[in-house]
């Protein structure tokens, strides 16, 4: 195959569940440390022919949403996938691909370890890719954003995971490698034009799924103010005691917690954006100033230091920027 055919790899350690926030390629994702063990692994990055590729292989668990990009698709596919993950609620497993349109929504919560690849490119990327393989673009790619309704081939999924797998290695900090990417892309095309519909993963919650979808709905709405259970038992039409079992058989959390990580996670990101940010007002923004006792304990259960910490660390950061 000849030099055209390479594609070089960046590859770059996670060192804190911020970075999941780039799990794509400039997606600018929100990334939440989940209740379990903490994010670690690595993500790396590719382009060719005006095709972004990203990969992560994620240890930990963590939620991840936000749009993959604004103007492009971005397809996928998970060669490995703890148990317990869900994508928009519903559960995934190993081989599942997937589509996520313009501007919509990836909603991911992942657990265990999670090995993964996708592309961004436009519809007209895309069917070049799909003209490529002798095929016939089929409208599944490009209608709506979801998960396909089965897993791709077992014999393919094996020889993608231990390529993809080598992006990885420690000491591939940078790496050329034929056409993992490519691989990947062409696997998913044709998986698609084997089977001719796949569901939408966005839609259709039902039973515990569609509490949490709504519970979570009216926190990002309301996450300034004060947010009681009952207020999310009224939002979610549902009991305490069925809102408490769903957090915990979905999410693995209490709905107290939950919103409490939120918050926390708003205030560590207004810390190391703002130059004139303090401890004490970011908490106040979030609703957490009652307390910045405790408030410094949770911080640091979750992140591993103190929000004072952090603070010092982006006025570090934005000294060096300034003197560069």
């Amino acid at each position: 195959m000849s030099a055209v055919a390479l594609e070089t790899w960046h590859r770059f350690d996670i060192g804190h569940v911020d970075d999941l926030r780039n799990a794509v390629f400039d997606a600018g994702l929100e990334a939440i440390q989940m209740p379990g063990a903490r994010v670690r692994g690595s993500l790396a990055f590719a382009a060719r022919d005006g095709i972004v590729f990203s990969s992560g292989l994620i240890h930990g668990n963590a939620a991840i949403a936000g749009p993959l990009s604004r103007d492009a698709i971005t397809v996928g596919i998970g060669f490995t996938i703890g148990a317990g993950s869900l994508l928009w609620l519903k559960p995934v497993i190993s081989g599942d691909a997937m589509v996520v349109l313009p501007g919509d929504e990836c909603d991911a919560l992942l657990r265990g370890t999670s090995l993964y690849v996708t592309a961004t490119l436009t519809a007209k990327q895309l069917k070049i890719e799909v003209e490529r393989e002798g095929l016939v673009l089929h409208r599944s790619l490009t209608s709506r954003t979801g998960l396909h309704t089965r897993p791709i081939q077992n014999d393919a999924l094996i020889a993608l995971r231990k390529q993809t797998e080598s992006i990885h290695a420690p000491s591939s900090a940078r790496y050329r490698k034929l056409g993992i990417g490519r691989r990947m892309l062409r696997a998913l095309v044709c998986h698609y034009a084997r089977l001719p519909a796949h569901g939408d993963g966005r839609a259709r919650h039902i039973g515990q799924a569609k509490i949490i979808h709504e519970a979570r709905e009216y926190i990002r709405q309301h996450l300034t103010s004060a947010i009681s259970v009952d207020d999310l038992s009224t939002a979610t039409q549902t009991s305490p005691r069925s809102l408490y079992r769903a957090f915990s058989d979905v999410l693995g959390d209490t709905p107290r917690d939950y919103v409490r990580r939120l918050r926390l996670h708003r205030i560590r990101r207004e810390l190391l954006s703002s130059d004139t940010m303090t401890v004490s007002l970011a908490a106040q923004n979030w609703g957490m100033a009652g307390d910045l006792g405790r408030l410094s304990k949770n911080y640091r259960d979750l992140f591993g230091e103190y929000p004072s910490s952090t603070l010092a660390l982006a006025r570090a950061l934005q000294c060096d920027d300034t003197s560069v």
